[in-house]
């Protein structure tokens, strides 16, 4: 390459193997201002990312810095469950210590309770001594308390029939005495008494109605019969218990049982009533709950049988 230059204008030949003449002129006037700068031209596009270099070497250690202030001790923990009882170990040697002497003897003791009585040895016998005079007759001592009555001997047997007495005049048999008792659409109550009305009357007086509950017996025998029955909502059971002579007889009493789902019950009963004395006779209603539309039947015949 070369280059011509002066005031006015320079050369350039960009091929030096050619002299034959310049290949190119550039007139080259004087140099004008700077221009204004231009505006910053967008950002290009992030270029990828290049591999990662090789890590280097590992620095030297640091010092080891001082020790920091002991931190609060912590909370004590929960205690462990206790360990196994370790096996026993072997029993040690005696020890080669000598016996020490003999202490002294110590207080006596109090004394112990007396032992049993031995067994009663053979008893010895001695020749029989003379009889001795007879002595005087002592006086009569006071009469002793009567002693308890004894029991009751056997019966005796039954005695000969004896003859057959004259045949007497026919006589009237007397009027039977008699009553009877009705009660209907009556509601039984758990613990109380049975309420009845009089249908047929005693005009003797030996069978009264003392209250609505209480029928009085005059001494003597009685066969009665009565039937009560009712209706249950539910699951119940009916107990009807009559009362005579002070106390209440539940052999002599009715008991019936309705299902689940409630139904009627209906018992009756016949007992033969000896009232040693004058008694009063009841019917208490004891089931498992109540019940509506009871009926009620009670009849009462004196029989003709002295006590």
């Amino acid at each position: 390459m070369r280059r011509w230059e002066n005031e006015q204008y320079r050369y350039y030949n960009p091929d030096p193997l050619r002299l034959s003449g310049p290949t190119c002129c550039i007139w080259q006037g004087p140099t004008g201002p700077t221009g204004a700068t231009g505006g910053a031209g967008p950002t290009g596009p992030t270029g990828a990312t290049g591999n990662a270099g090789p890590t280097g070497p590992m620095g030297p250690a640091g010092t080891v810095g001082s020790t920091g202030p002991t931190g609060p001790t912590g909370p004590t923990g929960a205690t462990g469950s206790i360990g196994p009882v370790g096996p026993t170990g072997p029993a040690g040697a005696d020890g080669a210590g000598s016996t020490g002497p003999t202490g002294p003897t110590g207080a006596a003791g109090d004394t112990g309770p007396v032992g049993p009585t031995g067994p009663t040895g053979p008893a010895g016998t001695g020749a029989t001594g003379p009889m001795g005079p007879t002595g005087a007759v002592g006086s009569t001592g006071p009469t002793g308390p009567t002693g308890a009555q004894g029991s009751t001997g056997p019966a005796g047997g039954e005695g000969p029939t004896g003859p057959t007495g004259p045949t007497g005049s026919a006589g009237t048999a007397p009027d039977d005495v008699f009553a009877s008792y009705v009660n209907y659409q009556y509601p039984l109550v758990r613990g109380s008494q049975l309420v009845v009305f009089p249908d047929v009357t005693d005009p003797t007086g030996q069978i009264i109605q003392a209250s609505p509950t209480v029928i009085a017996l005059e001494p003597g025998y009685y066969l009665i019969s009565y039937k009560v029955s009712a209706v249950f909502r539910q699951a119940n059971y009916m107990q009807v218990t009559p009362s005579y002579n002070g106390t209440t007889h539940l052999e002599t009493g009715i008991y019936f049982a309705v299902s689940t789902a409630g139904g009627s019950a209906a018992g009756s009963s016949f007992l033969i009533l000896r009232a040693p004395a004058a008694t009063t006779f009841t019917l208490t209603y004891s089931g498992s709950g109540d019940a509506v539309d009871g009926e009620i039947n009670l009849t009462i015949l004196k029989l003709r049988r002295a006590l």
